[in-house]
């Protein structure tokens, strides 16, 4: 297997930098249930990524992973490698399209032999050109696309790697996976139906994930009959719509993907189109260009030794990373974020081998001429050019089906560091056909909206316009450590904007800072009392509300001013309380409906599926 120290190909720098994430967070496993080819390619690559002592790397329980080395074995040593995504409306022709391409693309003894199968023929035995997507067989049984699949196919002088997405607007979230990996989207619309919500929605997400070159594939251009007029008056809604696209490439061709029509050569259905057949067009786009802020930037992934290096003797501390941006050089004086450190270069490795220089988009190490102290999470660059803050304003596509909330809490990736961050205030959400802002007091599942982030810690960062890869950040829910956001970093929020302010902080500020409002359960003294507030309490942290409980006792004006100033605070109280305490209690609230009396209820003594626990998780909702 030829690898290539340097000018190696996207998938190969990709399969460096997932090797040695899995290395960093302890995920070794044995590759033996892998085969052959699969074992020896990720032991190969183990090596040349610099891994100590456990050079068989696997991906446990990750079959994303697994599957992202399948196909980088298949695409390695390859040159001229694209990435496309294809996309658009629910049954716009995105499956019978690739199928299509995957057919013409093949020999003519290939095609034959898929017209003689029949897992891929209809019941007429014309070819189901859909099923050779990578269709499973519960998508192919209701006629949609669920999961992303990926189908390689050559054409000229390029390798193409597209990915086939759903179409449907509740898995938005595998869209956005699959474009955060492409060089170009393939959008699909079709000439009978013309421009659909789910076709701005795919424009929209292509462009935020940071695709900048489209390709809108106007299919079942027969249904149209082929008519110059209606392709005519789709291209120049098209255009309209891109214009609010800033630094965008889009080209726009007709199609008719179950015929072949314009998918190899230009069809004499439409001779009066002359812009080239769709594969020509893709084979004139480019490879997403690397984008450089012009400064060095490299978020430290990994530290090991050098002596793990070939023909290295002196065990040095070498620094990992990828080079996002810039130029590095040995004796070049670097600058480390957070500490503020400067060092110079002593040596560079390129993947295994030593080198006087790297370049952007390269897997690096680095040695310094002294030791500082650095570790995963740092960034490396050549001057003190970043922001450190602790307040982002940031554009996020929410994929989780819970809620955002302002006050809530999550875990935030920016390049190789991760922090806990509080949602300090939601400015906006935008409608994702339209692009007009609204106000909104929380975001739902697909919702893209415009939020300020609050870290407990300075981090280092950059705005996503100047570097991409650095300005794009990932959200994860803290209890199941799943990705909940990708974002896109706008801008720092400065200092002035959180100057000293000596007015009284109100009850409506840290409601919305806590992300809910105030409440009060009253339960009735009993034997069990204790523990249906335990329960209760656990079963409301755990929908992501704060809570306290109020100490037992004789209720006085003591307890009372407790109670006040626990409200005040925007928590739900939990409290025991007789009947004739009930009284003053509930006069610390004005709207009745923030106070749920379990005895009122019936809930005492009922199970978490209960229908009392129903009613009171209806209760809990209305306080967001």
């Amino acid at each position: 297997m030829g690898i290539r120290s340097e000018g190696f190909n996207a998938i190969e720098r990709e399969t460096v930098f997932r090797l040695r994430e899995l290395f960093s967070r302890g995920r070794e496993a044995s590759v033996q249930k892998m085969s052959q080819e699969d074992a020896a390619f990720v032991e190969k690559w183990s090596e040349l990524a610099l891994y100590p002592e456990k050079p068989l790397l696997s991906f446990g329980e990750e079959a994303e992973d697994a599957e992202f080395y399948r196909l980088a074995r298949q695409l390695c040593s390859k040159s001229n490698i694209r990435r496309l995504i294809t996309c658009g409306g629910v049954d716009d022709g995105k499956s019978t399209l690739i199928g299509r391409i995957l057919y013409d693309t093949k020999s003519k003894e290939e095609q034959e032999a898929i017209q003689r199968n029949p897992a891929f023929l209809r019941q007429d035995n014309s070819v189901d050109y859909a099923l050779l997507a990578g269709t499973s067989e519960e998508e192919a049984r209701q006629g949609i696309t669920v999961s992303v699949s990926d189908s390689i196919f050559d054409w000229g002088n390029y390798r193409f790697l597209m990915a086939d997405v759903p179409g449907h607007e509740e898995y938005t979230h595998n869209m956005a996976f699959a474009a955060s990996t492409s060089d170009t989207a393939v959008i699909m619309l079709a000439a009978n139906k013309g421009i659909v919500p789910q076709t701005r929605r795919h424009t929209r997400i292509c462009y935020f994930m940071g695709i900048r070159t489209m390709i809108f594939a106007v299919n079942k251009m027969d249904m149209a009959a082929f008519r110059q007029e209606v392709f005519a008056q789709l291209a120049e809604e098209i255009a309209q719509m891109m214009e609010e696209y800033e630094n965008c490439t889009y080209k726009i061709v007709p199609a008719a993907a179950k015929s072949g029509v314009n998918i190899i050569k230009p069809g004499e259905e439409m001779p009066w189109y002359q812009g080239g057949s769709l594969l020509d067009v893709l084979a004139q786009t480019k490879e997403r260009q690397l984008q450089t802020a012009g400064y060095v930037c490299m978020p430290v992934q990994r530290i090991c030794k050098s002596s793990q290096i070939k023909g290295a003797v002196i065990k040095k501390r070498v620094i990992q990373g990828e080079l996002l941006s810039g130029r590095l050089q040995v004796g070049d004086e670097v600058f480390i974020y957070p500490t503020g450190r400067r060092a110079n270069i002593a040596g560079i490795y390129c993947l295994d081998q030593m080198a006087d220089t790297a370049e952007a988009g390269a897997p690096v190490g680095i040695e310094l001429d002294r030791e500082l102290d650095v570790a995963r999470g740092y960034v490396v660059t050549n001057e003190d050019v970043l922001s450190l803050t602790d307040r982002i304003e940031v554009d996020l596509l929410w994929i989780s089906d819970n809620r955002l909330t302002q006050g809530k809490r999550y875990r935030v990736k920016i390049g190789t560091s991760e922090a806990f961050a509080a949602v300090t205030k939601i400015c906006y959400q935008v409608d994702v056909n339209t692009g007009e802002h609204r106000y909104a007091e929380y975001i739902t599942r697909n919702g893209l909206a415009r939020c300020e982030l609050c870290f407990p810690k300075q981090m280092a960062v950059a705005c996503e316009k100047e570097l991409h890869r650095f300005g794009t950040i990932r959200v994860m829910e803290r209890e199941k450590d799943t990705l909940a956001a990708y974002g896109n970093i706008i801008h720092t929020v400065s200092g002035e904007a959180w100057k000293e302010d000596g007015r009284e902080v109100t009850a409506l500020e840290r409601e919305l800072a806590l992300g809910q409002k105030a409440g009060l359960i009253l339960f009735a003294n009993g034997e069990s009392a204790q523990e249906q507030m335990n329960f209760t309490e656990r079963y409301l942290l755990r929908m992501g509300f704060h809570t306290i409980q109020a100490a037992p006792g004789q209720l006085d004006e003591r307890k009372l001013c407790y109670i006040r100033s626990f409200l005040e605070a925007g928590l739900i109280v939990l409290l025991l309380a007789e009947e004739s305490e009930k009284a003053p209690v509930m006069g610390l609230l004005e709207e009745k409906t923030r106070i749920f009396d379990c005895q009122m209820s019936d809930t005492v003594g009922s199970g978490p599926s209960g229908y009392p626990f129903q009613k009171m998780k209806q209760w809990a909702s209305g306080l967001i």
